[in-house]
Parts: structure tokens; C-alpha cells; sequence
């Protein structure tokens, strides 16, 4: 049964609490997204993967997506290049089970699983791989407004940050109607 996710509006310092806790080193990280399905689940979230590197992009240096929808990323995958210098490599969801991550002694890697359906991918739940399903299983506020967040079989209990204040922002539309000409 797949959930909403209300935290990835903010997602950023979830990220960095999780690394933290779980003593993962951001510089030595390869950070794997498993793309949601492109059948229209995320109607209803306020977020989707784009978001979430989007807020993530400047301070990831290994990024690998895996995704049955290549054109969608790649408006991101040149501004992350330009912008950043994150070089972002995309694969077919096919080649996920046939290829091996490549993490040396020295490097780890973080996957994110945005599919709202299929398997729980337990074979990645070891000391090398963090495994966060971002769908499949849900994500609970605890005491004193933690944050439960799912890593593999186990929970992170991050700290409960505080919402960076939203900024009013025209659309492009209302930009030309309140235009001063």
C-alpha cells in the first residue's frame, strides 16, 4: 500500500539528519533515486522526485537515476552539470537489478525509492547501502514532533526542523497582469 509523503516539501534537512545519524559521509556518497511510476500517483503530492533534487543538487556529488522516464530529467541533469558540476548518470528501471553499484571500500551509497508500488528492494539493506523507501512504507511523527523516517528494515527518529517560510511567487500569468508598462 503506497503513502503520501508531506516531508519531501522540505526534505533537505531530513536528508542531512539521516546521513548524520546514520554516520554516512556526504562527500564519500553515491545517491541512487528509483524513480516513481510515470502513471500519475503523485497527482496528490505535494512534492515529486524533482523537488527533492532539486533541493538536494548542491550538496550531492555522485548522483545515479534510475527511471522509465529519461526526458523528464533532463532539464535537471544539465542545469545540476552546469550549475554544480554534478555530472548525474540515467538508466532504464530495467538495468537496476542487472547492473552493480559500484561503491568502493571508501564510498557508500544512499538509494531513495520513489515507486509508489512494487517490491520492498531488501536486497540493498546492508552496511554499505542505506535504503529509503520514500512510498512504500509510511512515515510517522513521533514524540516531540520527531520525524519516523523508514531506513530499511529498521526507523531514523530525525529531529523535527522547522518549515522554511514560503515565499509569495507570481506565475508568469499574473506577472504580466500586474506588469507596470
Amino acid at each position: 500500500m503506497p503513502y503520501v509523503n508531506p516531508f519531501l516539501v522540505d526534505f533537505s534537512p531530513i536528508f542531512h539528519a539521516v546521513l548524520k545519524e546514520k554516520n554516512m559521509n556526504l562527500g564519500k556518497m553515491e545517491l541512487i533515486i528509483i524513480d516513481e511510476e510515470p502513471d500519475g500517483h503523485h497527482v496528490f503530492e505535494p512534492a515529486d522526485v524533482k523537488d527533492v533534487l532539486e533541493q538536494l543538487r548542491d550538496d550531492i556529488n555522485a548522483l545515479t537515476i534510475y527511471t522509465d522516464r529519461e526526458r523528464y530529467f533532463e532539464e535537471f541533469v544539465e542545469a545540476a552539470y552546469e550549475e554544480n558540476g554534478l555530472l548525474a548518470m540515467v538508466f532504464p528501471k530495467e538495468e537496476l537489478c542487472r547492473r552493480e553499484i559500484m561503491c568502493t571500500k571508501s564510498t557508500s551509497a544512499l538509494i531513495l525509492d520513489f515507486e509508489w508500488e512494487g517490491t520492498y528492494l531488501h536486497m540493498w539493506n546492508n552496511r554499505k547501502y542505506g535504503y529509503i523507501p520514500i512510498h512504500k512504507k509510511p512515515w510517522k511523527i513521533g514524540k516531540n514532533l520527531d520525524i519516523l523516517v523508514p531506513f530499511g528494515y529498521n526507523t531514523v527518529i530525525v529531529k523535527r526542523t522547522q518549515m522554511k517560510k514560503k515565499v509569495f511567487v507570481r506565475d508568469r500569468f499574473e506577472e504580466g497582469f500586474y506588469r507596470d508598462e
